[in-house]
């Protein structure tokens, strides 16, 4: 926001005579056009991490010191002087911090991935994905712990629940969101688990830098693209569970979360199935959501939340659970009925979902 109104008070100085207006205006639209292009093309293609913001910083510090006034009292000077070598030191220490923490740093068009790695050269070593700034799956590097269920799939989260319930030879799942692989550590023997991923290079990091699908003892089949697009061109895949994990960043993909949306997954599950909606947010409450979807379509929802766990590595998670039949009685016990907000539509496909959002 400073940095904002340096450049634009600037800017206004040095605006010229009104018979130049028209070439000021033209320049002022080439720099926002060539700001977007740097921003949203050129640093995703030779950038390997958000790097902009700090540069940008730095490039707007050297500014302010090229064009600082040094006639006005010398505190003035020390002022700006100081101010400047701080953004510059700070900018440099992310900058320099970004990449060390990191075991590895890539970006596409999709936003920037990071594997982080802890407690190297110990038992209890783990590797984290890391999509902008949210949690896409860990895993323990132990060979003994590898398949180990943790974050947000721990053993008494809803979704080991569904699976659980759902345990029969030659299961059949369906995951949308890849992340980690994290998932693939339920596939057992003649298990047949279907990831749906939009981005290739999520796929490429979790085949490199994890282990849990080349451990899968099934079978594991991964689908690049929208996962909504893909399950519409695909014929009914019988699935006993559909598992989507999309809804934990601060934006959640909301054409995954709408009533034809849901419609679709019912399509692809088998008669006896569930869905499995990961609906663990720090920012979003989705069970009125939920809860609202459930009863538009006449299935039956529950809520089920478990206890983080620090010591096996287990997060607090919620996930709400759908089916068109009654849930056993071991789901049951560990859940709870979404509460129906009075007033709270259905969400659909058309942009009234923004509106409810934002209240």
């Amino acid at each position: 926001f400073i940095v904002t109104l340096f450049c634009h008070g600037e800017l206004v100085r040095r605006k010229p005579a009104p018979e130049h207006l028209t070439t000021f205006y033209v320049m002022l639209s080439v720099g926002g056009a060539l700001g977007g292009v740097l921003v949203g093309v050129l640093a995703p293609l030779f950038l390997s991490g958000y790097y902009e913001l700090p540069i940008a910083l730095m490039a707007v510090t050297a500014l302010l010191l090229a064009l600082l006034d040094y006639r006005p009292w010398r505190t003035s000077v020390v002022a700006c002087w100081t101010a400047a070598v701080c953004v510059l030191v700070l900018a440099g220490s992310y900058l320099e911090l970004y990449g060390r923490a990191s075991l590895v740093t890539a970006r596409n068009f999709y936003g920037s991935i990071r594997v982080l790695e802890t407690d190297r050269d110990r038992s209890d070593e783990a590797r984290t994905l890391v999509h902008g700034t949210v949690n896409h799956g860990m895993q323990l590097m132990d060979p003994e712990r590898r398949r180990e269920h943790v974050t947000y799939y721990g053993p008494c989260s809803g979704v080991s629940l569904a699976l659980a319930a759902q345990r029969r030879p030659g299961m059949r799942v369906g995951v949308l969101g890849l992340g980690a692989g994290s998932l693939a550590a339920f596939c057992e023997a003649e298990d047949r688990f279907r990831f749906y991923e939009i981005n290739p290079l999520v796929e490429e990091v979790a085949r490199r830098e994890f282990t849990y699908l080349a451990d899968a003892r099934g079978a594991v089949e991964i689908v690049l693209g929208d996962g909504r697009l893909s399950l519409e061109r695909e014929p009914a895949q019988g699935f006993d569970v559909l598992v989507a994990d999309a809804f934990s960043g601060d934006a959640i993909p909301v054409h995954l979360i709408t009533k034809q949306a849901l419609e679709l997954y019912f399509r692809h599950l088998a008669p006896s199935g569930m869905l499995a909606l990961n609906i663990t947010n720090a920012h979003l409450d989705m069970a009125p959501v939920v809860a609202a979807l459930a009863s538009g379509l006449g299935k039956h929802a529950v809520i089920i939340e478990n206890s983080e766990d620090p010591e096996r590595s287990v997060f607090h998670a919620r996930w709400a659970l759908l089916s068109s039949s009654p849930f056993p009685a071991a789901v049951r016990a560990a859940a709870a009925e979404p509460a129906v907000r009075p007033g709270f539509r259905v969400w659909t496909d058309d942009y009234s979902n923004l509106f409810q959002i934002l209240k």
